[in-house]
C-alpha cells in the first residue's frame, strides 16, 4: 500500500479522486494521497485500526494529517467511527460534494481543466507542495521513542485479541495490556 501511496504523491500531474460509498481504513489514508477528492453525498470516511489494537506509522499519519485537520483526524483515529461526506466537505478534507448521476461528468470535467494548464508548471508546483507539507522535522531520538511506542503495542494482548476478533468477524474485547 505504502507504495502505491507514494506513486500516487509522486506522480507528476493531479491525481483526482472520485468516490462512492465507504473509504475506510487503507482505502481512507489512499484517497487522502490524491490531489483532488469528490465524492457522493453518501460517502464516508474511517480510519479503524483502534479497533484492532494497530497504531498507525509515522509515514500513514503524515499522508492523514498533511490532508486532514489535526482535530478532526484525532477524532477519525480515537473514535474509528466514520464521517460523513459532507462533514468532510466542511472540514476542507474533499474539494466537491456531488450527486452519483452528476459526479463522473463534473471530474471529467475537472480533469479537462487541469489539462488545459501546463503540465510542468503543475508538476513543479504538486512537488513543491509535496515537499513542503512533508517538512516535518523529527530527532533520531523522537523518532526511536515512537518506534518503541508502536513495538508495546504490537507485543500486546489486546493486539492479538484485535487480530483474532477480525478474524472471527466479532467486537474486541480488549483488556488494556
Amino acid at each position: 500500500m505504502r507504495i502505491l501511496i507514494h506513486s500516487i504523491q509522486e506522480f507528476p500531474a493531479p491525481v483526482i479522486a472520485l468516490i462512492e460509498g465507504g473509504v475506510w481504513g487503507g482505502g481512507c489514508e489512499l484517497a487522502m494521497a490524491c490531489d483532488l477528492l469528490v465524492c457522493t453525498p453518501k460517502t464516508t470516511f474511517a480510519i479503524t485500526p483502534a479497533k484492532l489494537k494497530m497504531p498507525y506509522n509515522l509515514d500513514d499519519l503524515l499522508t492523514l494529517t498533511n490532508m486532514i485537520p489535526l482535530p478532526a483526524a484525532k477524532e477519525m483515529l480515537f473514535t474509528a467511527q466514520p464521517i460523513p461526506a459532507e462533514q468532510a466537505f466542511n472540514l476542507g478534507i474533499i474539494n466537491y460534494v456531488k450527486p452519483a448521476d452528476e459526479i463522473e461528468t463534473f471530474v471529467l470535467g475537472m480533469a479537462d481543466k487541469v489539462a488545459q494548464n501546463s503540465p510542468l508548471s503543475i508538476a513543479v508546483m504538486k512537488e513543491e507542495l509535496r515537499l513542503l507539507s512533508g517538512a516535518h522535522a523529527i530527532t533520531p531520538e523522537l523518532f526511536e521513542r515512537i518506534q518503541g511506542l508502536r513495538r508495546s503495542v504490537y507485543d500486546s494482548l489486546d493486539y492479538q485479541e484485535g487480530i483474532n476478533a477480525f478474524r472471527e468477524k466479532r467486537r474486541p474485547n480488549f483488556s488494556g495490556h
